[in-house]
């Protein structure tokens, strides 16, 4: 018998815990790019070099920066038992993200934010 079937009947969060495991989710990708866009615009200092983007948003440096794995940010989950694990972002940043996240720069209009 599957993992994922218990006693004929489908188990949802096992489904939807190894679906999860291994990727950020949206919501917890809209949080670290949010987090990060936050820390530049009040002063942080940018991981990337600025000088070489075309757009000097905080938000647009902050995906350049996930894309390029340099946020040392981990997300925390609940596992079973009650506790906490920690992941580093860069683990859960799949090629089907970082496609997404590189349409999002490449359609950027600066224009259209002003």
């Amino acid at each position: 018998m599957s993992e994922v079937e218990e006693h004929g009947v489908w188990d949802i969060r096992g489904i939807y815990r190894s679906v999860t495991k291994s990727k950020l989710t949206r919501f917890e990708l809209a949080r670290v790019i949010g987090a990060r866009a936050l820390q530049l615009a009040l002063g942080a200092p940018p991981l990337v070099d600025v000088n070489s983007l075309p757009v000097r948003d905080p938000v647009y440096i902050a995906v350049v920066e996930l894309l390029n794995s340099q946020l040392p940010m981990s997300i925390q989950r609940p596992v079973e038992g009650g506790g906490y694990e920690l992941i580093p972002i860069n683990k859960l940043i799949t090629p089907e993200t970082r496609r997404y996240l590189s349409s999002i720069l490449e359609s950027w209009d600066i224009s259209s934010r002003v």
